[in-house]
């Protein structure tokens, strides 16, 4: 009896408190009712069953957080809270907490933390961005320890599947696959390219300009595109080659019609080239009219003269930023020069040679 007790007013007290808006004496109650919860861990199932997840989101958070608290470290907590929501097709109530969980957890803006990409995942899933906007709108240049001494001499599935999305992405944004650095780990080049043949295929298929040859590829490793969560990606990259043509066509002509582009694009029919115009003009991506009534395509030069006050102001923005970014570089350049490891690495000394090492002669 004491222990249901104890677990009905836990129940009681948050639905109450939350009906009020309270949070900050909800968030306090629930931080004492810890220890409380943990003892009665065989019966918060119950308790979650209780408690609505769009009116109590706070309640059940400590009710996991209590089951997990020996297990989970606040990341992992997070992961379970996002996989729950979206089970429950809820993706919109968990958003907020995650904000706070990354403002909480980052040591500065520009770290990048494994609870970004819930946060991704579910303003994707409620179809509302704006709440990841600042995080992605970020220059990151701190991954955390773990992943940047993640030693390369082995096959990394993290690089393995960063790979993947390298080639995508980068048909996406320039129309082809650049050369890696010549500082790339020689694992890439040995052990992963050879594992990434489909999205290879995907690169040589768009480097033909055929898109036609392109979705024959994509279906043909359909089911590899589908198991590595990428078939979004390879599908931006058909939408993106046929942008690509259509700007080819810009410096060919002045003016086209809709039915011409959709043949010479590959495109269904003007109805569907036309949708690639209007939103490519949008965009900025080219800068053209169409005439509805003949339904003629006027290609347009780049109207920005250069010569505005709102240009001087965005080319001074961006120059700042180019500033910083040279500073933030030799900072880290500093960093590193005197990193233990890296001075050991570099000069080839090991470590039992470096002073005051306390391993030095000794026997295992």
């Amino acid at each position: 009896m004491k222990m249901a007790a104890a677990l009905e007013q836990y129940v009681n007290t948050v639905q109450n408190l939350s009906s009020q808006g309270n949070f900050s004496q909800l968030c306090e109650f629930i931080s004492k009712s810890a220890d409380a919860l943990a003892k009665n861990a065989s019966h918060l199932d119950n308790v979650l069953a209780t408690l609505d997840i769009q009116q109590h989101s706070l309640g059940i958070l400590g009710i996991f957080k209590s089951i997990y608290l020996f297990d989970l470290s606040d990341a992992d907590l997070c992961h379970k809270f996002t996989h729950n929501l979206v089970e429950r097709k809820q993706p919109s109530r968990g958003i907020g907490i995650l904000v706070k969980a990354i403002n909480k957890i980052q040591l500065f803006p520009a770290q990048l933390t494994s609870i970004h990409s819930d946060l991704c995942q579910l303003c994707l899933l409620s179809k509302n961005m704006k709440p990841a906007l600042p995080f992605l709108d970020v220059d990151i240049n701190d991954i955390g320890k773990e992943a940047v001494t993640t030693p390369s001499m082995a096959v990394s599935h993290i690089m393995m599947e960063a790979y993947k999305k390298y080639i995508l992405v980068a048909l996406i944004l320039q129309g082809k696959v650049p050369n890696l650095p010549k500082y790339t780990s020689q694992v890439v080049a040995r052990y992963i390219k050879p594992l990434c043949q489909p999205y290879h295929d995907i690169a040589s298929s768009y480097a033909t300009n055929n898109p036609a040859e392109l979705r024959t590829t994509a279906t043909k490793h359909q089911e590899t595109f589908n198991r590595d969560n990428n078939m979004g990606l390879v599908k931006q990259c058909i939408t993106s080659l046929y942008k690509k043509n259509i700007q080819r066509l810009t410096k060919t002509f002045l003016t086209l019609s809709l039915t011409d582009m959709a043949n010479r694009v590959k495109l269904s029919g003007p109805k569907e080239a036309e949708k690639y115009v209007l939103h490519m003009i949008e965009d900025g991506e080219i800068y053209a009219t169409i005439n509805q009534k003949d339904g003629m395509v006027r290609f347009h030069d780049n109207p920005e003269k250069y010569n505005s006050a709102a240009m001087l102001l965005i080319v001074d923005q961006e120059m700042q930023k180019s500033i910083q970014l040279d500073e933030k570089l030799r900072e880290m350049d500093r960093e590193i020069a005197v990193n233990p490891q890296y001075v050991q690495k570099s000069s080839g000394v090991h470590e039992d040679d470096l002073p005051g090492s306390s391993t030095k002669g000794q026997g295992y």
